[in-house]
């Protein structure tokens, strides 16, 4: 015991002195340096994450995707354009109408009525029964944004939040030649009607293409979507990986990483198709796979 309390004292018998202000300052100004070049990593780390998952959420999409159409002789499902839903047609992709407990509103599961389980929102998808995966459908980035989170008011821009809550991705309105139910009923392509099977059918739309909430929740109004981006519509893939664009998904299961400018051009040029079709504007039944309708 004499030694231990030998060894905390110096030799006049008198406790060392403490770390001067200066030391102390000295030992904080280090640790914020190393806690400036870790949390870039950090952060880094977390959105690699976040990219890795909503990869894998379009891989699933894609296994249902293809799962449907092998039960459907290749005729993919209806894209859920415009909310469309006709008696003779069997569903959406995403969800169907008229729902039971919604009318003819695309179900939120977040208000469901009493007696109703969360899933039973994506349950009435044709995708569903093949992916019966909720998260699947949902971007982790997308969720958190403050137009995913608010109550819907409008479609259109502004900072409500949307109607459609059931998916961060839409799908290419070139699976229905772009048209209404109520025009030629289901209007769907097979999987092998498009020129090549690396088009592309799902992406994350970008709401702020034009600026703050424009388009806005108009991105997300349905479930399907233009192809397209500036400067010839509003459309685009949104910034939500790397700040720098999205993920989106081809026809034979693959996702891309997308900056906004490559979706821009692909949606802008003619493509390498037949009749100029390109990866984004490919539908079979239209003459250089939808520029009819963008020009």
């Amino acid at each position: 015991m004499n030694r231990i309390l030998a060894s905390a004292t110096d030799q006049n018998g008198d406790r060392p002195e403490a770390f001067t202000l200066i030391e102390l300052l000295v030992v904080i100004a280090i640790i914020a340096i190393l806690a400036a070049m870790l949390l870039p990593a950090l952060a880094r780390a977390k959105d690699q994450a976040q990219k890795t998952t909503c990869t894998n959420n379009q891989k699933q999409l894609a296994a249902a995707f293809h799962m449907y159409g092998t039960d459907n002789k290749d005729v993919m499902a209806w894209p859920n354009w415009d909310n469309g839903q006709d008696e003779e047609l069997p569903g959406g992709w995403l969800y169907t109408l008229p729902n039971i407990g919604w009318g003819d509103a695309i179900p939120d599961p977040f208000k469901l009525p009493e007696g109703y389980g969360k899933q039973s929102a994506w349950k009435t998808g044709l995708w569903f029964n093949y992916m019966p995966n909720p998260n699947a459908y949902l971007c982790p980035v997308d969720i958190q944004s403050e137009t995913y989170a608010k109550e819907p008011t409008s479609d259109t821009a502004g900072p409500g939040g949307r109607q459609d809550k059931l998916s961060s991705y839409v799908m290419d309105g070139v699976v229905c030649n772009f048209s209404d139910p109520s025009g030629e009923v289901g209007t769907t392509f097979k999987i092998t009607d498009a020129w090549t099977s690396m088009c592309y059918l799902l992406w994350e739309p970008d709401e702020n293409t034009l600026g703050p909430y424009n388009p806005g929740c108009f991105e997300f109004n349905d479930g399907a979507n233009f192809p397209d981006a500036p400067p010839a519509g509003g459309e685009g893939i949104g910034p939500l990986h790397g700040k720098n664009g999205g993920n989106i998904l081809a026809l034979d299961g693959h996702v891309d990483y997308m900056t906004t400018n490559v979706f821009s051009r692909t949606a802008s040029q003619l493509g390498s198709g037949p009749g100029g079709k390109g990866l984004l504007w490919w539908s079979p039944a239209l003459e250089d796979g939808g520029w009819s309708l963008k020009y």
